[in-house]
């Protein structure tokens, strides 16, 4: 049987498998008329239409009553419901699913996803907590303090970790979430383009969804650089400006100390600090946070799936998983981050991994050998393969880009591609990243 792996987190719900598929949804629902739509669509229109569009339904997963009267949803619950159905129709209809739910998820939220799950088209066998099934790859041994980030607040999970790694306690930290950092960014972002051009983008609803839909590749492009240039069009033209890093960190630094003063409060037994691969979607935080490792992108999925047999039961009372064997060998994750002055010296040059997998609109592409790039009305259709104008191949463990278009552009070398690197075609973004 087809079995997925479904991680809830709102800031984009991880769908994997087995093969190194991964698909990211973000936690947005637009009610319309015609139908729900729901993850990266319904983000694209979330400004245009504001009445209609839903980001708090993971995070209050409940049946209160929406605030606008619809045929199609009552309540956040089956907005919910229909996100589960885009991510098993995205996914290739798997027969079976495992959830791996936060710590934040409270009992009657657990019993309202497998009620769903026991309407859905697929049987739920599996339910583990997210933070635990991270760790159980990281083969580290101790106490551990595992932040992740949701798109409106952060969560902090106690584990302690031997032979198993073991879930402690939960800390909830409201309004410390994705969404929180970007909404600073934004204005921030609004008010350097009304002080150089009088131009407010967050005025219209158009302006708005422009910045918030080029807000993430900005951010990408910031965490390799302490600068870059970013554009936005208007009515009297496109307009251009320099964004600082630093000078974004510096507008959000009061939610960046109230995340490191709960850290600093929680952080009595000297424990390991995991960051959540999330962290790297706001770029210089990690920075200023204690010591961490960074956790690759599919560590929960991969977790789950190496625990399968002790996570998977049947029957409408699945216990929530929050113990697990230590499943990996130590160094999976990112090496703790050091400040530059701190910093040991090189001891040479690393082996270098190339990337694995090319993102594009929240959904991520195995590459090896061949990726196909192929631009259509709607965007760009993306398949494995040699037959298409634009082409990634992989090569004696070199990434390389092969297109004679003049509207492909990188930010890398073309014979050399590395995670992090990003490729432009036309207007379309796309990153190279490495899943481990």
């Amino acid at each position: 049987m087809s079995i997925a792996i479904i991680e809830l987190n709102d800031s984009g719900l991880c769908c994997g498998n087995g093969h190194g598929e991964l698909i990211v949804s973000p936690g947005y629902a637009l009610l319309a008329s015609q139908g729900i739509t729901t993850g990266q669509a319904a983000l694209q229109r979330a400004y245009l239409e504001p009445r209609q569009s839903f980001n708090q339904y993971w995070r209050q997963l409940n049946l209160s009553p929406l605030p606008i009267s619809s045929k199609l949803a009552r309540h956040h619950a089956d907005l919910a419901y229909a996100h589960l159905l885009q991510l098993h129709r995205d996914s290739g209809h798997p027969e079976q699913v495992v959830f791996a739910a936060p710590g934040s998820f409270d009992r009657d939220q657990l019993a309202i996803l497998l009620g769903l799950a026991k309407a859905s088209p697929f049987e739920a066998i599996g339910l583990v907590d997210a933070a635990v099934a991270a760790a159980s790859q990281t083969g580290l041994a101790g106490p551990l303090l595992h932040l992740d980030i949701q798109l409106h607040q952060a969560v902090i999970t106690r584990l302690d970790a031997a032979a198993e790694v073991t879930r402690s306690a939960v800390e909830v930290l409201p309004e410390l979430g994705i969404k929180t950092f970007y909404d600073l960014w934004a204005q921030y972002i609004a008010d350097q383009f009304i002080r150089q051009y009088r131009f407010d983008p967050l005025h219209t609803a158009a302006g708005e969804q422009q910045l918030y839909d080029r807000l993430p590749v900005w951010l990408s492009q910031l965490a390799g650089a302490p600068e870059t240039g970013v554009e936005l069009d208007s009515p009297q033209g496109r307009y251009r400006i320099n964004l600082g890093r630093a000078q974004l960190l510096a507008c959000s630094e009061r939610v960046s100390r109230q995340l490191h003063g709960k850290l600093a409060e929680l952080h009595r037994r000297g424990e390991q600090l995991l960051l959540s691969h999330r962290i790297q979607l706001l770029p210089g935080l990690a920075e200023q946070l204690f010591p961490a490792a960074v956790l690759p992108a599919a560590s929960v999925i991969e977790g789950c799936l190496d625990h399968l047999e002790l996570i998977s039961g049947h029957g409408e009372q699945l216990p929530f998983i929050t113990r697990l064997p230590v499943g990996a060998s130590p160094g999976h994750a990112t090496p703790p981050h050091v400040p530059a002055e701190q910093a040991p010296p090189a001891q040479g040059a690393a082996t270098e991994v190339p990337p694995s997998h090319l993102l594009y609109r929240h959904r991520a592409y195995a590459i090896a050998p061949q990726l196909s790039i192929v631009p259509g009305e709607h965007g760009l259709h993306i398949h494995p393969g040699a037959q298409g104008p634009i082409r990634l191949v992989l090569e004696r463990g070199r990434l390389q880009l092969h297109s004679d278009s003049p509207a492909v552009s990188c930010s890398g070398d073309r014979q050399h591609l590395r995670a992090g690197d990003s490729i432009r075609v036309a207007d379309e973004q796309l990153e190279l990243i490495e899943v481990v």
